[in-house]
């Protein structure tokens, strides 16, 4: 909750300030080196406290998790800002966001693999998560690639930044611009619907995931060895999602593109659940369960990253029109606000799968091992939670999505109006 509430500050504010950075180096970059050593750091003693006793211990993770998240912002933001710049064109900004997203996933299914092999079980631990003495090495890891990706990012994009824009004007930093920069990015409206439908898709999404390990050890009955064939599925169909977007945005606007990804989501993750509620699913200790499981993720991940793309990209546009509007260049503001609103929904998506599952009564203990240990009645609130409920947080995106108004048609106008202004200033 802390480190939340600092997001509501440090992410749009980090917005506005690379929005209006003059310098050598850009708008964007400045930041974006500067945060290399700081998240690496900062990081790095997240998991390896230096002090052993409780009230030091929460003092030592609190301090270093803000630490954490505000270098992330120093990076995150005006990166995604940067990304944002890089093309005007309506299809191209679909396929860089798609790009950024493969690299991304990639990194994360390596680091889970990393995990296993580090965290592997022993005589001593066997559950080798519980090895206090693995997390330095495998902390030092993960700073030294997040140092190497950031600088590596950074240089590898140098190049580009005389291409990019400047500052609209000579506005110096204050409240009052933050405080206008923010305000006239949530009245634009298809920022506003687009904003919102992606914390009603956010939390759902997040509400499923929270409660996978209670539904797949429980309700679907897998294994320890048979769940992460479930994630990997889930992963790596994210990955072809990400690789498809580009072509499948070739054919429908990025609104309905991200429709019909909610879509699939939605039906991917209610599908197993509803078959098992109308009796059509196959005996639990049956081959055909794992199989199916690992279908339905498969689809549920790729019908996730055209969610994710869609919006990144879509972002990009609100900018241009922005900029017709207001005559300022402020991708910062958007993307500051919009990862602000995705830490806060995928919060939120935590928040009440924990508070769902004291409400369902969810029994714990050293005796809970096995579904024959947990009520019926349990198990079918879990199921309809993590099945129909989470469909019905989803069906509001769909109108939001209507309200959002350029498609490839109106983004055109866009950028015939800009150029027209840039032609009269010349």
């Amino acid at each position: 909750m802390i480190a939340t509430a600092i997001d509501a500050v440090t992410d749009p504010v980090m917005g506005t300030v690379s929005d209006n950075l003059r310098s050598s180096f850009g708008r964007r970059h400045p930041f974006m080196y500067a945060s290399s050593l700081p998240l690496a750091v900062s990081f790095y003693f997240l998991f390896d406290p230096v002090v052993g006793d409780e009230s030091g211990l929460f003092i030592w993770l609190t301090c270093f998790s803000i630490m954490t998240r505000m270098s992330m912002t120093l990076f995150h933001v005006p990166h995604l800002a940067f990304g944002a710049e890089l093309s005007e064109d309506f299809d191209v900004r679909t396929k860089l966001v798609a790009y950024r997203m493969l690299f991304g996933v990639s990194g994360w299914i390596i680091l889970n693999v990393g995990f296993a092999n580090f965290f592997a079980a022993t005589d001593e631990y066997p559950n080798g998560q519980l090895n206090p003495i693995n997390y330095p090495a495998f902390a030092a890891i993960l700073s030294l690639g997040i140092f190497i990706s950031i600088v590596a990012t950074s240089l590898g994009t140098h190049k580009v930044i005389p291409l990019l824009h400047n500052p609209s004007d000579s506005t110096h930093y204050g409240f009052n611009l933050i405080i206008r920069d923010l305000q006239n990015s949530l009245r634009n409206v298809s920022f506003r619907w687009l904003v919102i439908a992606y914390m009603l898709g956010s939390i759902p999404a997040t509400l499923v995931n929270s409660l996978s390990l209670y539904v797949n050890t429980f309700y679907w009955e897998l294994s320890p060895s048979q769940i992460p064939g479930v994630l990997l599925a889930g992963s790596i169909a994210t990955l072809i999602g990400y690789a498809a977007a580009p072509w499948a945005s070739k054919y429908m606007d990025k609104r309905t593109l991200l429709m019909t990804g909610a879509a699939i989501w939605a039906t991917a993750n209610l599908s197993p659940f509803a078959l098992r509620f109308l009796g059509f699913y196959p005996p639990i200790d049956s081959l055909w369960n794992l199989s199916i499981l690992i279908t339905f993720a498969a689809i549920a991940g790729a019908g996730l990253a055209q969610i994710v793309v869609c919006v990144s990209s879509m972002i990009a546009d609100v900018a241009d029109e922005h900029e017709v509007r207001h005559e300022r260049r402020n991708e910062g503001v958007f993307f500051g606000v919009f990862s602000f609103c995705g830490k806060a929904s995928s919060g939120a998506g935590v928040a009440i799968a924990g508070l769902l599952i004291d409400l369902i009564k969810w029994p714990v203990g050293s005796t809970i091992k096995t579904a024959s240990d947990i009520p019926e009645s349990t198990l079918t609130m879990l199921a309809l939670i993590c099945g129909p409920g989470a469909v019905l947080i989803v069906l509001p995106v769909f109108y939001c999505m209507t309200r959002y108004n350029i498609d490839r048609t109106r983004h055109k106008e866009i950028q015939e109006e800009l150029t027209r202004k840039k032609e009269e200033k010349a």
